[in-house]
C-alpha cells in the first residue's frame, strides 16, 4: 500500500511539473497555430540571411545565433497572429506584421543581451 500510494505521489508531481511547464512555455496562455517546421526553418534562415546580408547598423552589435533568435521572435508572432494558410496566402499581411514584429524582437534580444552580460 505504501508504494501505491509513494508512487500515486510521484505521478500527481510529475503532472504538475508537466503542467507547470506547459504554461510557461505560452504565458498569455495562447496556443499557437501549427506551422510546417521546414517553414519555420526556411523563414529563420532566409530572415536571417537578409538581415545579415542589408548590414543594417544594428546588426553588428548582434551573433548570428542573437539574429536567428530575433527571426524565432518574428515567427512566434506570426504564428499567434495567422494560421499557416494565411500566411501563405497573403504575403503583405505577413510582411505588415514582420515590420512590427521586427523591432519589438530586436529589443528583446537587447534586453536578453543586457541581462546576461
Amino acid at each position: 500500500m505504501k508504494n501505491f500510494i509513494l508512487t500515486l505521489a510521484c505521478l500527481c508531481g510529475l503532472l504538475y511539473f508537466i503542467h507547470i511547464t506547459e504554461t510557461r512555455a505560452h504565458p498569455d496562455g495562447a496556443t499557437p497555430f501549427w506551422y510546417s517546421s521546414s517553414w519555420i526553418f526556411g523563414f529563420v534562415e532566409g530572415c536571417a540571411s537578409k538581415i545579415e546580408e542589408s548590414q543594417m547598423e544594428w546588426v553588428s552589435e548582434f551573433w548570428p545565433d542573437d539574429v536567428r533568435s530575433i527571426c524565432g521572435c518574428t515567427v512566434d508572432a506570426l504564428r499567434h497572429g495567422f494560421t499557416f494558410e494565411e500566411v501563405e496566402a497573403d504575403s503583405e499581411r505577413v510582411q505588415s506584421m514582420v515590420n512590427v514584429t521586427l523591432p519589438i524582437c530586436i529589443d528583446e534580444q537587447r534586453r536578453a543581451k543586457a541581462e546576461n552580460i
